[in-house]
């Protein structure tokens, strides 16, 4: 083989030629390579982003569950009679808890607070005859 430079032929030494094209075949084949790490690398890009989609879906659509179970946890141990029958499905009887729970809210709220406490206050004082005992509840009652 002969480059033309400067219009002159100049021979190319023997060997470089087969150099060149084991060259330019592995440059050919590091191409390929590099492209086949690309595609990889789009193939995990976008298997990671449908993982992160299908996490994304499943916390949106666990989370109220778990939301819903972690106030019921509150009320666990509760139950009714409905019929004869005993209900303890926290889940079944979520209303019935919400209705019970607004009813001595509106039961609080009409009981005066002060008036409540003081008569508590006294109660306890009068059921504790021992006059050390009546000193030390006084002092904790009248911390608070």
């Amino acid at each position: 083989m002969k480059e033309i430079h400067n219009n002159q032929e100049i021979p190319i030494p023997e060997g470089l030629e087969q150099r060149l094209s084991a060259l330019v075949d592995r440059l050919e084949a590091e191409e390929k390579e590099q492209g086949m790490k690309n595609e990889k690398s789009k193939f995990l890009f976008i298997s990671l982003a449908i993982a992160a989609a299908f996490v994304a879906i499943a916390f949106l659509l666990i989370a109220p569950q778990v939301r819903e179970r972690q106030e019921l946890a509150l009320y666990e141990g509760s139950y009714t009679f409905i019929n004869g029958q005993r209900i303890d499905d926290l889940g079944q009887i979520k209303a019935d808890i919400n209705e019970a729970l607004a009813m001595a809210q509106m039961a609080e709220a009409n009981v005066p607070a002060d008036d409540f406490a003081s008569q508590t206050e006294r109660a306890i004082l009068q059921a504790t005859d021992d006059p050390e005992m009546q000193a030390i509840v006084q002092r904790i009652l009248s911390e608070n």
